[in-house]
């Protein structure tokens, strides 16, 4: 027990002394904080001095050099090559927000050339409407292997998530994709008669007859079939909202197709019949349609949950 007792009190002893000699150190090593606008020294020199003032101007937006008025803050950074044979550029997507807010009210892309191409910056308005949430870019290579485009996401529009894409050619970008406007695949769709719906992608040709027989009670009490299965009403179908939105290389060329899927409504907009699922190639200066496939809503748990690009 007494060497137990000894032995603790060593411990106890040891420990105190470290402690006093560590903050012995700590007084004499630590410095007064340096603030870099004041352009005081730092230990290291020069080189030191400039490489901190570089950092801080890496996450500051510039905005009085285009004559922007407002809260813009920096919400996503990539770096990449916009043009054939170009070097690499930085890229950022700048923000108009409320002070404190998180709403994307404005975007705007921030081109960085390298330094030695001699160029300043520029800056690319995105259009007025595209604003909402947790906007994020990334680089995919979409019309060759030379060169990327600029993939922006922005969550919570009025329609669910917005996907643009966007090219960069000399100072001037140009929205080659936008998940709100570019209408394609083309499918149309009919309810007929013995409760099936007829779904057509027109820029394939691809053509599903759906069973609707599941649903015939529902469609009963909403006047839109009789009891013997004839059509009382002409229904049309609904293309609506994106469920999957995927970058994906299918052909392994290393240039980026996408895969996207549509739901389909019927009565009312409120019952999903079915989604296509299309696979559009940008080839000859437009997106194609090169696959489609058609399946009943009944499958729809069978895909992965909606896709953010980061």
């Amino acid at each position: 027990m007494k060497k137990r007792a000894s032995f603790l009190i060593t411990i106890s002893v040891v420990c105190v002394v470290f402690l006093l000699a560590w903050e012995t150190a700590s007084r004499t090593a630590v410095a007064a904080p340096v603030d870099i606008d004041d352009g005081l020294p730092i230990e290291g020199g020069d080189a030191l001095n400039d490489l901190m003032r570089s950092l801080v101007e890496m996450r500051t937006f510039n905005q009085s050099l285009y004559g922007l008025e407002g809260n813009f803050e920096i919400v996503g950074e990539i770096s990449g090559s916009l043009e054939e044979g170009g070097a690499v550029s930085r890229i950022r997507l700048v923000a108009l927000r409320h002070e404190g807010g998180a709403f994307d009210r404005q975007l705007i892309l921030e081109i960085m050339p390298p330094e030695e191409a001699g160029e300043s910056p520029f800056i690319i308005a995105l259009p007025g409407d595209v604003r909402g949430f947790r906007s994020s870019i990334a680089m995919k290579n979409f019309m060759s292997r030379e060169k990327s485009e600029i993939l922006l996401t922005v969550a919570g529009g009025r329609r669910g998530d917005r996907f643009l894409i966007v090219a960069v050619a000399g100072r001037q970008g140009n929205v080659i994709f936008d998940s709100y406007t570019t209408n394609i695949p083309s499918v149309v769709g009919r309810f007929m008669n013995n409760y099936r719906a007829e779904i057509i992608v027109r820029d394939t040709g691809e053509r599903a007859l759906i069973d609707l027989s599941s649903r015939m009670e529902e469609y009963h009490g909403r006047f839109v079939y009789n009891r013997g299965g004839s059509l009382r009403r002409g229904v049309p179908v609904w293309v609506e909202r994106y469920s999957l939105f995927e970058p994906t290389d299918v052909d392994h060329d290393g240039i980026f197709e996408i895969k996207k899927v549509l739901d389909l409504s019927g009565a009312g907009r409120a019952d999903r019949i079915a989604y296509v699922e299309a696979t559009l190639k940008f080839e000859r200066g437009r997106w194609n349609v090169i696959d489609s496939w058609i399946a009943p809503a009944e499958d729809l748990r069978k895909l992965p949950l909606p896709i953010r690009i980061n």
